[in-house]
């Protein structure tokens, strides 16, 4: 660049240049600097008694916006309290959390088997630092980013790079991408908010932490990543590779659309498995998270099940100090995991001997199971859970039309018309993340690892 000579031209060119340089400095300071974000303060104050301020700090952007895991129905209110085949939606009142009531719970508006929470627009500060902040009852909350989203577009969330996944080094991800962020509020009793302290990450109240890996095993065929595939696993707090007896294993599988990372972000699985094992509710356990995607296609699943079987069971029980039985296994799923549950349940009953089904159904094909079949089952201790409001709750799963599973209910009928003992688990909720975090808790403490809750022995 040419700089004139003139005295007066050249200090305004010295000046430009140094306000610049400071401009730039200032600005990728802001960027880089760690904003603390999610932070969590206890008001008080209704509706909840607590709430949530989310920072991200980018001057450089036009527009930011937050999505967030909270839209509620209150059920109370509600017309309908569960799907029909006559009415197979039934859709949350669409409340904010500013308008939050003790009894509403999370569900999607309109309600669908996608994440379609709220979006709101975040302020921008003077030092460049975007700003939201909500009312939240207890809990876990999902949010992500979008930035510099137009109108009418669809952008790619991002997590919110101060509370980043646990997978996530210098913003690269260790396996499977998460695109999204978790935040924990606790319980204020004055406002009748749920007690979900069994929730909470457990270094807030001081209790032992398990660990958790991301790991990788040879999977011949697997398409992606070709010839491997990816495990997230769980030990628990002061697991010990030498002790007398080989852990329990619970195969735990997240649902379509996500990876091997689902049940240790959103899922909260963790700190559920920590709170439950401190408590003495469940016994110390290894949870195995497989990456259900990036098969070749296959019938009923079979694929997946035989990696799995094959390759999967043998490779975690030659790096893990966990029982080589079938007794001691367990295997549960959401949505696209549930299928798979049952995809064991029918094809490989003997592989495991607890299953727990999270939103699914069983394939149109297995609507009335063959005597063989329930002969096969009838040993197994088997549990359906879901949500009331879940859009699959009545009829199922049909994408572009085609069915691939008839839903939580009919399950359960096809499975106490075969004369197979079930355990049933429904609350308040539709097709997420919320109900799921329950679940999990009640399938590990009222089924997995337990005695049949029925005369087995008669």
């Amino acid at each position: 660049m040419r700089v004139s000579s003139k005295p007066s031209q050249l200090l305004l060119a010295v000046f430009l240049a140094a306000w610049f340089s400071a401009a730039i400095g200032a600005w990728a300071q802001t960027s880089s600097r760690a904003v603390p974000s999610p932070e969590v303060t206890h008001t008080g104050t209704a509706p909840t008694g607590y709430t949530v301020t989310f920072r991200y700090a980018n001057p450089a952007a036009k527009r930011v916006q937050i999505k967030g895991e909270w839209y509620f129905e209150r059920p109370s209110e509600q017309a309908q309290l569960s799907p029909t085949p006559n009415h197979p939606i039934v859709e949350s009142q669409g409340i904010l959390p500013t308008d939050w009531k003790s009894g509403d719970v999370p569900l999607q508006r309109p309600n669908s088997t996608g994440p379609n929470f709220p979006v709101a627009e975040m302020i921008k500060g003077k030092d460049g630092v975007w700003t939201y902040t909500i009312p939240l009852p207890s809990g876990v909350w999902t949010y992500a980013y979008l930035v510099d989203c137009q109108e009418g577009a669809r952008c790619n969330a991002i997590s919110d790079p101060a509370n980043a996944p646990w997978n996530e080094k210098n913003g690269a991800p260790d396996g499977g991408a998460v695109h999204n962020s978790q935040t924990y509020v606790p319980s204020d009793a004055k406002f009748g908010t749920v007690d979900f302290s069994w929730q909470a990450p457990a270094k807030l109240n001081g209790l032992p932490q398990g660990t958790v890996v991301h790991a990788t095993y040879p999977s011949p065929g697997h398409v992606t990543p070709k010839d491997e595939n990816y495990l997230v696993i769980y030990t628990p707090p002061n697991y010990d590779p030498a002790r007398a007896r080989p852990y329990p294993t619970l195969y735990l599988s997240h649902g379509g659309g996500e990876n091997e990372m689902g049940w240790s972000t959103q899922g909260d699985m963790a700190n559920i498995l920590d709170n439950l094992i401190d408590t003495g509710q469940i016994q110390p356990i290894v949870v195995v998270m497989p990456n259900g995607s990036g098969y070749a296609n296959s019938v009923f699943n079979e694929a997946y099940d035989r990696d799995l079987i094959d390759r999967m069971i043998p490779w975690v029980e030659s790096h893990y100090h966990v029982s080589n039985s079938a007794k001691d296994r367990a295997f549960s799923g959401l949505s696209m995991g549930g299928m798979l549950t049952n995809s064991f349940l029918i094809n490989h009953p003997d592989a495991f001997q607890y299953y727990g089904m999270m939103s699914a159904g069983l394939p149109p094909d297995n609507s009335k199971l063959t005597p063989q079949q329930a002969a096969a089952i009838k040993g197994k201790s088997i549990w359906v859970g879901g949500g009331w409001q879940d859009v699959i709750f009545a009829v199922g799963f049909s994408p572009n039309g085609t069915p691939t599973h008839t839903g939580p209910a009919r399950e359960v009928s096809t499975l106490v018309n075969a004369g197979v003992p079930v355990t049933t688990d429904f609350i308040h909720g539709g097709h997420e993340w919320y109900v799921w975090r329950i679940l999990l808790r009640d399938f590990l403490t009222r089924t997995a690892f337990l005695p049949q809750p029925y005369a087995a022995w008669q």
